[in-house]
């Protein structure tokens, strides 16, 4: 029994050090991108709409004007150098602990000893109190029955199965897009595009929703005012 506790504590150990390491090695390579970058300038948010929007009709143009392969490769590179600075963003807010508060060099457990981590899913949680629409839904394919909103609910039902699989694991469970990407065999960088196209169908059909109960007087709360004052916003400058 002895020899068993033993290995147990061992494998826990391992375990422990294992996510130290990956959590050291994913802040090392966030803390070096942002080291190679230069240091960041406050500017007024007019400016820097401006900046994107000649930096788009930029790579309009090339793209227009490209005749040969060099220029093809050339406007390839200009994507490739957009999708790296989005991506790089992004997993600056993507290194997390696994929704643990205190980090890992304090000498966390991943589970605790008295009470499991599990015990403390917001999912279990529900469940303790008697509340089970959210467990009994959880699940990409219905994703719909998650949401309160009956037109959100219609929208979401008429997705995809891969955009419901994608949209429901990143946003609802929380799963980075490079762990879906080694799930579904696909690169991070097509995972990425895929959402990018489910939140695009989203928001499109969700605006014609949210215009028409305008329209019909319909009172809107003041993020869906907002959200129509973006969209429209973004719809002018394309």
């Amino acid at each position: 029994m002895d020899d068993y506790e033993e290995l147990l504590a061992e494998q826990e150990e391992e375990q422990l050090a294992e996510a130290l390491a990956d959590e050291h090695q994913a802040e090392l390579e966030v803390q070096l991108e942002q080291d190679e970058q230069p240091p960041q300038i406050d500017e007024p948010p007019e400016t820097k709409k401006l900046k994107r929007d000649l930096q788009r009709e930029a790579l309009v143009r090339l793209e227009n004007a490209a005749r040969t392969t060099a220029d093809f490769q050339n406007v390839v590179a200009w994507w490739n150098r957009l999708d790296s600075n989005r991506e790089r963003r992004e997993r600056y807010h993507e290194v997390s602990r696994s929704g643990l508060d205190i980090p890992l060099d304090y000498g966390a457990k991943p589970d605790g000893e008295v009470i499991p981590y599990d015990v403390n899913d917001v999912l279990i949680k529900q469940i303790r109190k008697g509340d089970y629409i959210d467990a009994i839904f959880h699940c990409p394919f219905e994703i719909n029955e998650l949401v309160s909103d009956v037109d959100l609910s219609k929208i979401l039902n008429k997705l995809s199965d891969d955009h419901k699989e994608i949209i429901f694991n990143n946003f609802v469970r929380g799963t980075s897009t490079k762990a879906l990407g080694k799930i579904r065999e696909q690169s991070d960088r097509n995972i990425r595009k895929v959402r990018a196209t489910a939140l695009k169908k989203i928001h499109k059909a969700l605006l014609k929703v949210l215009l028409s109960r305008k329209e019909k007087g319909y009172p809107l709360t003041m993020e869906e005012k907002l959200f129509i004052e973006k969209a429209l916003d973004g719809s002018k400058g394309n």
